[in-house]
């Protein structure tokens, strides 16, 4: 079962805004640093200028995964600001705890970080009954975007809307089949909200990873799964799935036809689901302030490009810049949003 890949655009232009020299993205940090109260250490100046040599991004999931494809796009723009490559290192495995778990072995020299997410962040640690880590075992870096989640289906199933689906499922328990990017990853635990909310019986089949799991949806092998608009929206377009309706409370732009479940599924129990997912940047714990700054700045830089944003847009994201400190709060909040999801649904990984 090979994964679906996406190829990225070749290039595209950052000359606008891009290729600041060093020291002026080291005196960035330093203005920044000094409006939150936190002084430079000598020992991160005398390492001298930040990046000296390439970084590595963890992406918790397979190639060709939504999580992935907003990843290279962050890491190319990195690369043309910082003079210096950003590479993605996929290392998927139970719903991208492993990349989570990889942190805590990383130098907190500023050149491994990891590309967090719904599933990854405010998910994963609440749903195991070992919590595999924590928000302390990370430095929070910057809030990159908001995710557009889809519920797709193969285009021979004998359903085209929520509610025909729903209907098929109650009428068959337990013979419907969907797919996920693994335990707790967030196309699980909403679909597993759908479920709890429609009184619906839908079988669960975990991959490792979003991007199998599509493969097989478009292979007829499962009938249904919730996935990310950056991977499904051009399989959407050539016809290989067909849409039933966005996670949100508004449609995409991505996919302009396409009802929300909200609004499709009202009839249903589905009226104000609202699942999107969302992916930050973030370094081990312990990683120094000058970095921390310099990166965040780096970033809000990157997603302010009209061709970051477009390109977002068309996989489905919305590119949303916070700091560290409104990540933070921002990843409270999720937190507690989906532990409500967990014990609605009754998930739980022992």
């Amino acid at each position: 079962m090979k994964t679906a890949k996406h190829p990225m655009p070749s290039s595209f232009c950052f000359a606008r805004h891009f290729r600041p020299v060093a020291s002026d993205l080291w005196a960035l940090a330093a203005t920044f640093l000094i409006v939150s109260g936190i002084s430079f250490s000598p020992a991160v100046q005398a390492q001298g200028a930040y990046p000296s040599k390439p970084v590595k991004i963890v992406v918790g999931f397979p190639a060709g995964g939504g999580t992935d494809v907003f990843a290279r796009v962050l890491a190319q723009g990195l690369s043309t600001q910082m003079g210096q490559s950003f590479v993605i290192d996929n290392k998927p495995g139970a719903g991208g705890v492993l990349a989570g778990q990889s942190m805590a072995q990383a130098v907190s020299d500023g050149y491994t970080l990891l590309m967090g997410s719904t599933s990854t962040q405010a998910i994963a640690p609440q749903l195991y009954a070992r919590r595999p880590y924590g928000a302390k075992d990370f430095t929070p870096i910057a809030h990159v975007a908001s995710v557009g989640l889809v519920l797709v289906a193969h285009p021979a199933a004998p359903f085209n809307t929520v509610a025909e689906m729903v209907a098929y499922a109650k009428s068959r328990p337990g013979q419907l089949n969907y797919a996920s990017g693994g335990n707790g990853v967030t196309n699980h635990l909403a679909m597993e909200l759908l479920k709890s909310r429609t009184g619906s019986f839908i079988t669960h089949i975990p991959y490792r990873g979003s991007a199998p799991a599509l493969q097989d949806v478009m292979a007829g092998q499962v009938s249904v799964m919730f996935d990310s608009i950056a991977a499904s929206g051009p399989q959407i377009r050539a016809g290989k799935v067909k849409a039933l309706g966005i996670a949100g409370l508004t449609k995409s732009e991505a996919l302009p036809g396409v009802p929300t479940l909200s609004e499709a599924g009202a009839s249903i129990g589905l009226k104000g689901f609202d699942t999107p997912g969302w992916i930050a940047l973030y370094g081990p714990k312990g990683l120094p302030g000058p970095l921390t700054a310099q990166l965040q700045e780096a970033v809000s830089v990157v997603l302010a490009s009209p061709e970051v944003a477009q390109r977002f847009a068309v996989a489905g994201a919305i590119p949303r810049y916070m700091n560290a400190a409104a990540l933070t709060a921002y990843e409270t909040s999720e937190i507690r949003k989906w532990l409500e999801a967990i014990v609605f649904s009754g998930a739980k990984i022992d």
